[in-house]
């Protein structure tokens, strides 16, 4: 007899190897078998001839809300699947739909990321401030479902996802299955919540009880080269933007995308793949213990921990879990008591690598829980600062080295520090375009823009006005810029110079945070300039915002909301609202991160 409270009904090596899994193999594997023994089941009872009449079809609208394209990625897959069984169903990114038309809705499936300080992505902004605003509907007929994607290294994590999932359900809508969160490494988490849903669905969505065969997936192809297969370009050139004596390092980049097909429109990002340097790698491996040669097992397969060292974790970015995790075998108490206190431990975890962990607290890993402890090493994306039809085969980027010091040892992130530092003209770099639909040009030439952007968030801009200059759009321009320092820290100066000369820039607001006594920033420039702003709103202008999201967003939506309430005499409710208008009308648009 087994000490287990129950024997499962399998053979009991297949036990040991269901042993050896890690959860999100597991949670794939479950939701797997679930669905596959539901389609057994119809399948023999409808060839018996008992199959009872279908559920009536309802219809299924499934929303994404994605920042990177990896929620709307999720959403993709689970709207091809429902097609394939026949149900009634239609795919809609969060910045086109219209959120009053929730309380119309059947059944609301939506996939969301988590941006920032746990604020919806950009283009579910609108939906999220309707359904916690006082004009929330009643949903008692609606039902629903939520995937959430996050980063766990975030102190808010899923939490656009939990919002929606709660408030839908305290606003009355039938949840049809409990909220799934999934971290950074979110495929197999969401592949089994897909297969979930899909089942579900069919109960109670009605459909074909046997699958159909599966339909070839309509996609409009540019380049062979995307996310999952990066193109390898060359580094042109990697030049200051900030004089020597700033205090950090901002680079102009240029790209050579020559023979790769690869198309962007200003207002895409620039994906680029990177990896850990060597001398990290080897600190990490001397401070574990180990050799570098010792085999774990990784999504792919088996790798040696030095091959997954330097390509798939991030070495730069603690999680809370790692931290924890440490914690628990660290025989530390002052580790202990950094655990304990909330506002100590995320200060310790944005301002400390991993190799500071590991010199702080000593104590040695194991290859396998090291690997699979930390983050993995994702893709960063930028702003693209280039227009295709000036630049041709190039993609121009504005990049500001991040460096962490600890323990009086400096650290760089590991893409701006490859891009800023480690590559030399001529190196190899992969990259892809990430399409930014939401951040787009207005179509009419004659448009006025507003275009806010400090710091690196000025890239894009860039890219507006040169794609403005090939066009001869005669849409006035006026850009808000702030920095630190008007001397050393003008980004692209000689560039805004020539447009303004050129009569291409027609107005530009300018704010330094340490040349005077007084800190001056781009909310303030708003302000100082609320009745002209009111009377570009009221002709039709376009507003842009680039940047922080976490600070200057946030700073500068309250700003433009103080505009409209000021110079439109409307209370807080309705300059909010004003607002929420102006994003369904894509007249206002931002790209923070």
């Amino acid at each position: 007899m087994s000490d287990s409270p129950f024997d499962p009904p399998i053979p009991s090596e297949l036990t040991v190897k269901l042993s050896t899994l890690t959860q999100e193999q597991q949670a794939f594997l479950a939701g797997y078998l679930w669905a596959e023994s539901q389609r057994k089941a119809n399948a023999a009872t409808s060839l018996n001839g008992v199959s009872s009449m279908a559920a009536q079809k309802r219809h299924i609208t499934v929303i994404s809300a994605s920042a990177s394209g990896n929620a709307a990625g999720v959403a993709k897959k689970l709207v091809g699947k429902l097609e394939a069984e026949s149900l009634e169903v239609n795919l809609v990114s969060a910045g086109s739909y219209k959120a009053r038309q929730l309380p119309k809705e059947d059944i609301v499936i939506i996939a969301t990321s988590t941006q920032g300080d746990g604020e919806p992505p950009e283009e579910g902004v609108p939906l999220h401030s309707y359904l916690f605003s006082k004009k929330a509907p009643k949903l008692d007929g609606l039902s629903f479902a939520v995937v959430a994607l996050g980063d766990s290294s975030y102190p808010q994590f899923c939490q656009c996802g939990i919002d929606f999932d709660t408030k839908l359900g305290e606003l009355g809508g039938n949840r049809l299955l409990d909220r799934v969160d999934a971290d950074v490494d979110y495929q197999a988490v969401t592949d089994a919540w897909i297969e979930n849903t899909v089942a579900k669905l069919k109960e109670v969505a009605g459909g074909n009880s046997i699958p159909l065969a599966v339909q070839a997936e309509e996609a409009v192809v540019t380049s062979a080269f995307n996310k999952e297969n990066p193109f390898t370009a060359n580094l042109l050139d990697s030049l200051p933007l900030v004089t020597d004596d700033a205090t950090r390092i901002v680079n102009h980049v240029e790209i050579d995308l020559d023979g790769s097909g690869l198309r962007y429109q200003a207002g895409d990002s620039l994906g680029v793949l990177t990896s850990n340097t060597a001398e990290v790698v080897n600190e990490v491996l001397e401070l574990n213990g180990l050799s570098g040669d010792e085999n774990i097992e990784a999504s792919q397969g088996a790798i040696s921990i030095r091959q997954a060292l330097t390509f798939q974790t991030d070495l730069n970015q603690l999680t809370p879990k790692f931290i924890s995790d440490y914690a628990s075998t660290a025989d530390s108490t002052d580790l202990s008591a950094l655990i304990g206190n909330k506002e100590k431990l995320a200060s310790y975890q944005a301002w400390t690598p991993v190799v500071g962990l590991m010199r702080d607290y000593p104590q040695e890993l194991d290859a396998q829980r090291l690997f699979d402890g930390l983050k993995p090493l994702t893709p960063r994306l930028y702003s693209i600062a280039s227009s295709q039809e000036e630049v041709g085969e190039e993609v121009h980027l504005c990049v500001a080295r991040v460096d962490i010091e600890h323990d009086k040892k400096k650290h760089s992130g590991s893409a701006s520090g490859l891009l800023c530092s480690r590559l030399e003209e001529g190196d190899e770099i992969e990259v892809f375009v990430e399409p930014n639909p939401h951040f787009r040009l207005p179509q009419n030439n004659d448009t006025p823009l507003i275009m806010i952007g400090p710091g690196t968030g000025i890239a894009p801009f860039r890219a507006f006005m040169q794609q403005r200059r090939a066009e001869n759009a005669q849409g006035k321009n006026w850009l808000f810029f702030g920095n630190r320092y008007f001397r050393g820290d003008f980004l692209y100066q000689t560039d805004w110079i020539e447009y303004r000369d050129q009569g291409l820039l027609h107005e530009f607001s300018l704010a330094w945070s340490r040349d005077g006594e007084e800190k001056i920033y781009v909310q303030d420039k708003i302000r100082e300039n609320a009745r002209q702003f009111w009377e570009w709103l009221q002709k039709g202008a376009h507003i842009y915002v680039c940047g922080d999201a976490s600070r200057m967003a946030k700073d500068v939506e309250k700003a433009i909301l103080d505009v409209i309430k000021e110079q439109g005499k409307k209370d807080e409710d309705d300059a909010v609202e004003y607002l929420n208008e102006l994003r369904e009308a894509n007249r206002y648009q931002r790209d923070v991160y």
